[in-house]
């Protein structure tokens, strides 16, 4: 009955600090699958720089499977970096196998008794070889791991480690402290995350509700843009439109309702400057990554809609710069199409050479006229 009496209350009083038990110290050198990447073949966990390290209560080990009263407690481990995960937070999760303090003195390996049972003569005899020790060690966390997976955790995020007997958890004097050594120590690291400003408005990619917002224009705190009317003191300013600029300054009343405008209160227009060759329609390769930029946004802001104008340089008959800027805004509408926009969401206009915004003498400012506007409309 000594065994059964004490491996409860030892248990008790582990399970009391194993919650603060550190997983790594200066000294530590862990083993660990030969796959395992350069990264983590380092002091990576020791030395990292982590958002958050959340080390779980240990999982005993009796025999070769884990112990019945830590199946639940398997299972909150599971469901707690799940939980982390499901918050967009990226984690690593290492797993390291433990065992009691390996023995390879054979004076200590007990003779077989016809007198007592096996089971009775473990109680005061224990063996355990190092090749044995480090085995069972990363049987232990193999066992875990598979767990880990088989709950929904990517593997990738897994990382296995063995330590045989090298960190006994408990006195290595009684059969039931040498037992409580043999565990998984599971802990999950949740990695700083790098965030970005993907259009540059100086809000990032994680609080941006109005992704991809053109370059130049100012937005809110959340990265949605907006116009500053001008304030004229003791002067009520109206605003019919409601779109910020004042009735005086508007240069184009009645626009709808959430449209986004520039400082005349017209609908903002990209200028996507598709470095269009001379006498052609054909997008290049370097201007068809700005193509795509311009299709996410407006899949990912699906109340714009958009309407296509070609524009041409001074060269060549007035005719012939009417059809080329109709081909310029057809190969546009194609590709934005092409990117998932839909059809229905596309309009053109064709200009000619009508509407330079730049010297038709030079060729920079023809190269500059050779262009597509897209006006945003709700």
């Amino acid at each position: 009955m000594k065994k059964l009496f004490m491996k409860p209350i030892l248990l008790s009083l582990v399970c009391s600090f194993s919650l603060y038990a550190g997983t790594y110290d200066d000294s530590y050198s862990p083993l660990m699958d030969q796959n395992a990447s350069a990264m983590m073949k380092t002091d990576f966990f020791m030395n990292g720089d982590f958002k958050q390290i959340k080390r779980f209560d240990m999982l005993w080990f009796d025999g070769d499977s884990l112990s019945s009263e830590y199946k639940n407690h398997l299972k909150e481990i599971i469901n707690n970096i799940k939980e982390t995960s499901s918050k967009g937070e990226k984690v690593l999760i290492t797993v390291i196998g433990h065992t009691n303090e390996p023995t390879d003195d054979m004076n200590e390996v007990s003779v077989q008794s016809r007198a007592y049972a096996s089971k009775i003569e473990r109680w005061f005899r224990y063996s355990l070889n190092s090749k044995d020790s480090m085995e069972k060690s990363k049987k232990y966390a193999l066992k875990i791991q598979d767990a880990l997976v088989d709950g929904g955790i990517d593997k990738n995020v897994t990382v296995v480690e063995y330590r045989a007997g090298k960190d006994m958890f408990f006195t290595d004097a009684t059969t039931e402290g040498r037992d409580l050594s043999n565990r998984v120590m599971v802990t999950m690291y949740v990695l700083n995350s790098q965030e970005k400003d993907s259009d540059g408005d100086g809000v990032l990619d994680s609080k941006d509700k109005c992704p991809n917002t053109p370059k130049g224009v100012a937005v809110d705190d959340q990265g949605c843009p907006i116009i500053v009317a001008p304030v004229v003191s003791n002067v009520a300013l109206i605003d019919s439109d409601g779109d910020g600029v004042a009735d005086s300054l508007d240069k184009c009343p009645d626009t709808p309702k959430g449209v986004a405008v520039d400082i005349n209160g017209c609908p903002l227009i990209q200028n996507l400057h598709l470095n269009f060759e001379t006498n052609s329609a054909k997008i290049s390769q370097e201007s068809y990554s700005k193509v795509i930029l311009f299709a996410d946004f407006l899949k990912k802001n699906l109340t714009y809609k958009v309407k296509i104008t070609g524009h041409t340089d001074s060269v060549g008959t007035h005719e012939a710069n009417m059809k080329l800027s109709q081909n310029r805004a057809i190969s546009v509408k194609n590709a934005l199409i092409h990117e998932g926009v839909e059809a229905s969401r596309i309009t053109l206009d064709w200009r000619a050479e009508l509407d330079p915004i730049a010297d038709n003498a030079n060729t920079a400012g023809r190269e500059a006229n050779r262009r597509i506007e897209a006006t945003l409309s709700y």
